[in-house]
């Protein structure tokens, strides 16, 4: 009674932090001040850890404090780099940070120096981190002094003022001939409406958001951040709206294209209606009209590709993300799945290593190693991996991976704790369907008739295409003794006609789990007939003939699936 094919899910990215005890060694010794012994202590530390971010912080304070300023200013930004959260949208929160002035002492080293754009960009990371920074301002201002552009060094101003009125008796008011606080003006809103979203303070966001628009009601990246917002607080209507009249003002601002894919997106995955898959699809070809050199978009189309089971596409999309970043993770993930689904376990190893090189504490990469492991039937070794996943996030998909592998141990009590946990974490319904199925089978085998009925049936409800549940409810009734119940889904599943590659698996499945093992290799011949190209028939037939002891058709297969894939 249970499924012997599992499928993949997108995936979606989450981090983790070090904890200050791996590094208190090396801050002390800087501390101390002893430099150089701190300096080695951080070097060794980061070579280790090349993605983590406090590494890096701590050893371009320690370069700061050496006097070595280009290898101080490498490290704090490497730091600043890696913090940064990666949201499905275009604005980023970076973590917490010790000392913005870090970043202002780097960025004024650049202005003395003559080195305008670096000085700016140092500048500009202390203003990510702090958008009311006044001292960010005033070198701001100073910076666009040297550059002769006294509007905008006049604008800084302003805005260093606003952020700090005792800054209206300093030489920097004289400067420009400001003798009260400016009103606040539409960059001000604009970024704090920014500052309050990363804060998860949504209306204050929209808030400001709107008072920026009314300053200035045509500006594109303002409509999209009141849309992003509006997203955020699942207002999907009001996101739409937003985003049609910034593509009004200005068809070309790629973001928005990006912005209303992700809108389709979300309806998509709400409704299960295939309009909003083409409806993403065309605004991201729409985006990339825009701007052809933009990763993300790679990456979005390649994710509905393989949402699709289309691995060729989706493995040119990955790809070609690769092309504008060779430091992609998600493209790396990507491409990893595509080879997990595929069948080449080598390829997929290989992805993985390089996603994990750019993401060592990534929990999704333990999570696709228990899936090779799984589709490998090495569940113990599944289960170290998921359970690893599980300590760095919590996630639907990962416990129903480890749910499947207490199942197929015959542990059911465990397994239904697991899915249980799975459907509460499970707040867009995504595997809805599939954990009702399995906790009915739960209940089915520790003979609870009643809780097995309610799941198996909600799980038909939910997927009334899928023949393995209906399958799994049939013998539910047959076993309750509801006969009639039991004939109508029978005659159901006897007529059920395959459409899918997966269909023709899981009518296979049935007839096999029924002792017709001839039948179930007839279906999967049929299915490889009909979709020469889908490997996974030839897999599932290959585990077949395995499981029969037909070794010789087996290796036969076998050799024919090297030549084509």
């Amino acid at each position: 009674m249970k499924k012997i094919i599992i499928s993949l899910f997108i995936f979606f990215v989450l981090t983790t932090k070090t904890t200050a005890a791996e590094i208190i060694d090396g801050i002390k010794l800087l501390n101390s001040n002893e430099l150089n012994k701190a300096c080695e202590f951080f070097k060794n530390y980061t070579d280790n850890k090349p993605n983590d971010p406090d590494g890096h912080y701590w050893l371009g304070l320690c370069y700061k404090k050496a006097g070595q300023s280009e290898l101080s200013a490498y490290h704090l930004q490497k730091s600043f780099e890696l913090s940064q959260t990666i949201e499905d949208i275009d604005i980023v929160e970076p973590a917490g940070f010790k000392n913005q002035n870090d970043y202002l002492d780097i960025a004024l080293m650049y202005l003395e120096n003559g080195e305008f754009d670096k000085a700016h960009s140092y500048t500009n990371m202390t203003l990510k981190l702090n958008p009311d920074n006044a001292e960010g301002y005033k070198l701001r201002s100073k910076i666009y002094l040297a550059q002769n552009d006294k509007d905008s060094a006049r604008a800084a101003a302003i805005r260093a003022i606003q952020a700090d009125n005792t800054l209206l008796d300093s030489d920097l008011a004289r400067e420009f001939d400001i003798t009260e606080v400016p009103p606040f003006d539409f960059e001000y809103y604009n970024s704090k409406g920014v500052e309050y979203f990363y804060r998860g303070e949504i209306e204050n966001a929209i808030k400001c958001f709107e008072k920026s628009l009314d300053l200035n009601f045509k500006n594109t990246v303002a409509l999209n951040n009141l849309a992003q917002a509006y997203i955020k607080n699942q207002n999907l209507d009001k996101a739409k709206n937003t985003l049609k009249k910034a593509i009004v003002f200005n068809p070309k601002y790629t973001q928005t294209y990006i912005n209303l894919a992700q809108v389709a997106k979300i309806e998509s995955l709400e409704n299960a209606n295939n309009k909003f898959k083409k409806e993403q699809e065309r605004y991201l070809k729409q985006a990339l009209k825009c701007n052809p050199n933009d990763k993300r978009i790679y990456l979005e189309l390649g994710n509905i590709e393989l949402e699709e089971k289309n691995y060729e596409k989706a493995l040119k999309y990955f790809n070609t993300a690769l092309v504008y970043d060779d430091e992609y993770y998600e493209a790396y993930l990507g491409i990893a799945i595509v080879y997990i689904e595929s069948g080449n376990m080598q390829k997929a190893l290989l992805a993985l290593r390089n996603a994990g090189a750019l993401n060592s504490k990534s929990d999704e990469i333990s999570f696709y190693l228990a899936k090779m492991c799984i589709l490998d039937e090495k569940f113990d070794e599944a289960k170290e991996y998921l359970e690893d996943a599980i300590s760095k996030a919590e996630n639907s998909d990962y416990y129903l991976e480890l749910g499947k592998i207490y199942y197929a141990k015959n542990d059911y009590s465990k397994a239904s704790q697991m899915f249980l946990k799975a459907q509460s974490l499970d707040t867009r319904l995504k595997n809805a369907a599939e954990l009702y199925n399995y906790t009915g089978l739960c209940y089915y085998h520790t003979k609870d008739l009643n809780n097995a009925l309610s799941n198996l049936k909600r799980a038909v409800e939910l997927n009334p295409d899928n023949v393995i549940y209906m399958y799994n409810l049939s013998l539910a009734y047959k076993s309750a003794k509801m006969d009639s119940e039991y004939q109508k889904i029978y005659q159901k599943i006897m007529n059920f006609k395959p459409k899918t590659a997966q269909d023709y698996i899981d009518s296979s499945t049935i007839y096999y789990d029924r002792g017709q093992s001839d039948i179930a290799k007839t279906i999967l011949d049929e299915g490889i007939r009909k979709m020469p190209d889908k490997k996974i028939l030839y897999s599932a037939k290959l585990k077949l003939l395995k499981t029969l002891g037909d070794n010789e058709n087996a290796q036969k297969l076998k050799e024919l699936m090297d030549k084509i894939f």
